[in-house]
């Protein structure tokens, strides 16, 4: 099966939603819940020109959610105990003007370890990297016997890019503290990160043996392997962390993770589903789900996943951010009009507001409100995503000229971007008009010869126009440009299995294709129907079915797997699925067909 619809960096644009819904786990070797608090702080400083390499360094924080002055011995005075608990607030609200001076007075007035620690570690959650290694130093002078100590300094020296310093901070802190396993895994962290994976190997061998009931130690190690791509061995070593401790979810996702690299996303799928429905309060664990769902194309699912976790974090707005474009791709407006309520409560400010209020209006017709809630866009980031749908809502009315009059404002914004006439095109071919189409994608061609997305593009008109030769000209160009573009053989290779023509090379595209991409069901269904034009109704079954379970009630994929059946001696079951198929797609003249003429 292809997908006939313009590309861009080899995935489908998605242009009902201008957020990527991405769920990712944390880095491997991120925080545990309570040491979420740094990255708060990561944000600033990975923005401010430092790049990705500061973000993992910031994940090596350890950031303690407790009261750190909580059963110390600490004498305070009226106004100690005023600036101390004014910090801390200001700390919970992220209010950096008030709550560094205020811990600036605290370390002046209570210059012991328990509120330097408090004051380093607010420091480093609000972003202000100077002041927390300053107090962090002071900290670890005055408790040379709290290994913490040392580990936060050194995960500050880390994120300030102080790699030899925080190395031998943490050699010296192993070398005084042995038996504290924290220690050795944030050192083996570091030497991995400098490419020293036998030392850190090594180092985690002696903590396995000397803690062998540490399911850090053996997470520790998978994330090593992880990072050495030996996803087996990695999944090992997650195994026994979660026996260790078995409702652990960064375990468990780093487990799906594993499983995912070893080519098995159904596996991963599955693991996942049983551990989710053992832990029903596991966010982390579902937010994964969700995304390893929609990269399946289980979109349906996916949205189900995001509603449970609605229900455990219904005053995050991210969450209610990322049910929207799923509500609305599912038609189910209750449920976008109750997501949308959620977020302009809690994120009042968020342009997603304005968008997702045209989005609803937008497909409901009432176009005029639509174009007035995208017109509140401007000035925000979603600008561009807004005059786009302004564009739509006068094309879908039938206002052509309107429609590009938008388009070309944005063209003229924005020269040399591409992905203005992969629209206009994608919208003329919507409406049939192939020969438009064409000739917008050949003027962006000209002045982007080499941007696969419009090569990608353009060969899907010359199908659609039955230019057959243009086709698999545009398409070999996009291989010449991304040689590892499945979806670019996948789509030479069933073109010429649906004209039956030349099947020896159709297999030998979808042979490469289903090797760049073996878990993508549009390429196992154009593999299984090749199979099947072959005789080889088993194979054929066997990756028919793998794309069925991940796209559900696909027409095409319905018409192939029941004409497979069928041959298989399974007739009833292919009328009964066919016959399910019209049920939710009556229009669907390949189901028709199939039904008429199995």
């Amino acid at each position: 099966m292809t997908q006939t619809v313009a590309k861009n960096g080899g995935t489908i644009r998605d242009i009902d939603d201008p957020m990527m819904f991405a769920h990712c786990p944390q880095g491997l070797f991120g925080l545990q819940a309570a040491e979420a608090g740094a990255i708060v702080g990561a944000s600033r400083w990975a923005g401010n020109g430092m790049g990705r390499k500061i973000q993992w360094r910031w994940l090596a924080l350890i950031v303690l959610g407790v009261s750190p002055w909580a059963g110390a011995s600490v004498q305070l005075s009226g106004e100690s105990l005023y600036y101390l608990l004014s910090a801390e607030f200001a700390t919970q609200q992220h209010d950096s003007a008030i709550a560094i001076p205020a811990w600036r007075h605290s370390v002046d007035q209570v210059p012991v370890a328990p509120v330097l620690a408090a004051a380093a570690k607010a420091a480093a959650q609000l972003g202000d990297l100077p002041m927390a290694l300053r107090w962090a130093k002071r900290w670890h002078e005055l408790a040379p016997d709290d290994s913490e100590s040392a580990r936060f300094e050194a995960g500050l020296l880390l994120a300030d890019g102080q790699d030899s310093a925080a190395l031998e901070l943490l050699q010296a802190t192993l070398a005084r503290f042995p038996d504290d396993e924290r220690v050795s895994s944030q050192l083996a962290e570091l030497l991995a990160q400098h490419g020293r994976f036998g030392d850190a190997e090594r180092l985690l061998h002696t903590v396995v043996q000397n803690h062998p009931h540490s399911a850090a130690a053996q997470l520790a190690l998978g994330r090593l392997a992880l990072l050495q791509n030996q996803p087996k061995r990695a999944a090992s070593a997650f195994a026994e962390a979660l026996r260790l401790r078995p409702d652990w979810e960064e375990a468990a996702v780093l487990q799906a993770e594993s499983l995912r690299r070893q080519g098995d996303s159904l596996a991963a799928l599955q693991f996942l589903q049983s551990y989710c429905a053992a832990h029903p309060s596991a966010v982390q664990a579902r937010a994964h789900l969700a995304t390893l769902y929609l990269s399946l194309g289980g979109q349906t699912q996916a949205y189900r996943v995001l509603q449970q976790i609605s229900l455990l974090q219904p005053d995050e707005p991210k969450v209610w951010g990322q049910m929207l474009p799923l509500a609305l791709a599912e038609a189910d407006w209750r449920g976008a009009q109750r997501a949308l309520e959620h977020l302009r409560e809690l994120a009042p400010h968020s342009p997603l507001v304005p968008y997702y209020q045209g989005r609803i209006a937008e497909d409901q017709k009432e176009w005029s409100k639509a174009r007035e809630e995208y017109a509140k866009l401007a000035g925000t980031p979603l600008a561009d995503e807004g005059q786009l749908r302004i564009a739509q809502t006068y094309y879908a009315q039938g206002q052509k000229d309107k429609a590009l009059q938008e388009l070309q404002k944005i063209q003229a914004r924005h020269p040399n971007d591409a992905q203005i006439p992969l629209l206009r095109a994608q919208l003329l071919q919507e409406e049939a008009d192939y020969g438009d189409a064409a000739r917008v994608l050949d003027q962006a061609l000209e002045r982007n010869p080499r941007d696969a997305a419009l090569w990608y593009a353009r060969g899907t008109i010359a199908e659609l126009q039955k230019d057959y030769a243009g086709m698999e000209k545009a398409m070999r160009i996009v291989i010449e440009l991304r040689p590892e573009d499945a979806q670019a053989y996948n789509f030479i290779g069933y073109s010429l299995l649906e004209r039956r023509q030349q099947l020896a090379q159709a297999g030998a595209y979808l042979e490469k294709a289903i090797q760049l991409a073996p878990e993508d069901p549009n390429i196992q269904d154009s593999v299984g129907w090749y199979y099947h034009l072959q005789g080889d109704q088993k194979k054929a079954l066997d990756y028919l079915q793998k794309a069925h379970a991940q796209l559900g009630d696909e027409p095409e994929v319905l018409a192939h797997l029941g004409r497979v059946l069928w041959q298989l001696g399974r007739q009833e079951e292919a009328r009964a699925l066919w016959r399910r198929g019209l049920e939710k797609h009556p229009g669907s003249k390949q189901l028709q067909e199939a039904l008429l003429h199995p």
